[in-house]
C-alpha cells in the first residue's frame, strides 16, 4: 500500500509518517498556501528523515521553470500539480515524477476527473483525488452506485491515490471495494513545537497494519 502524506509543514509530522514508512511526504511550496512550508525548512526537515521519498506541491501560477529550480534546489524526487495548473506545464517536466491532484465538488465531477485521467495520462504518473477537501465520505461514495463503479475501473485503469472520509473500523470496505494505488493522509497543526497527538492517524495505522498493507503493494 502505498501511502502519501500531504501539506507537511513541521518536523513533527514528518518524523512521524517517515517513521511509518510512507512512500511520499508532501511539502507545499506555494507561498501563500495555508500549509506553505518555505524551502529552507523544508531543507532542515529532510535531514532529519530517511525513506519517504519528497515531492513539491506546487499551485496554480507557478511555471515549469520556477518548479524545475525547486527541483534542483531541494533535490525533489516527485512533484504534485493543482488541478488548474495548464497541462502544458506538466508537459514541460518530462524526466520528473508528476502527481496530479484533482478535487471534486461532489461525486458527479467523477466524469470530469475520468476525462483528466484519460488526457494526462502520458505525461501524468499518479492522479491524487482529493475526496477529503470537498467533506466526501466513503459512506456517501458507497450509496451512490455509479460512482463507485466508475471510481473502482478507473482506479483498475490508472494509479490513483486517494483521500476521502473514512474512519479507520471502515477503512478495510473502502480499500477492498475502490482498491486505489495508495491513500493519501495529513498532519496538521502542532500544539507547541515538537508536540502534539496523532490518535486518529494511529487507528488508520494500526487498521492498515492488521489488514498486513504496510509497505505493500496492492
Amino acid at each position: 500500500m502505498k501511502i502519501k502524506a500531504s501539506s507537511i509543514n513541521n518536523l513533527t509530522d514528518a518524523r512521524y509518517f517517515a517513521a511509518w514508512n510512507v512512500e511520499w511526504l508532501g511539502f507545499s511550496l506555494q507561498a501563500g498556501s495555508s500549509n506553505y512550508t518555505r524551502p529552507q525548512d523544508v531543507k532542515e526537515i529532510k535531514e532529519w528523515l530517511v525513506g519517504p521519498k519528497i515531492v513539491g506541491e506546487f499551485g496554480i501560477g507557478q511555471s515549469a521553470e520556477e518548479i524545475k529550480t525547486s527541483v534542483e534546489l531541494l533535490n525533489l524526487d516527485a512533484v504534485q500539480l493543482n488541478m488548474f495548473t495548464e497541462n502544458e506545464i506538466a508537459k514541460n517536466l518530462e524526466g520528473l515524477t508528476v502527481i496530479k491532484e484533482w478535487i471534486t465538488e461532489d461525486l458527479s465531477y467523477l466524469e470530469t476527473f475520468a476525462k483528466q485521467c484519460k488526457e494526462m495520462s502520458s505525461v501524468v504518473d499518479y492522479f491524487y483525488l482529493n475526496l477529503e477537501k470537498s467533506g466526501i465520505s466513503w459512506k456517501a461514495l458507497r450509496k451512490d452506485k455509479s460512482a463507485y463503479e466508475q471510481l473502482k475501473s478507473l482506479c483498475q485503469e490508472y494509479a490513483i491515490i486517494i483521500s476521502i472520509v473514512c474512519p479507520a473500523e471502515n477503512l478495510k470496505d473502502f480499500l477492498d471495494g475502490i482498491q486505489p494505488h495508495g491513500i493519501s493522509l495529513s498532519g496538521g497543526e502542532e500544539e507547541k513545537v515538537g508536540l502534539k497527538t496523532f490518535d486518529d492517524l494511529d487507528d488508520i495505522y494500526d487498521a492498515l497494519e492488521a489488514m498486513n498493507l504496510l509497505n505493500q503493494e496492492i
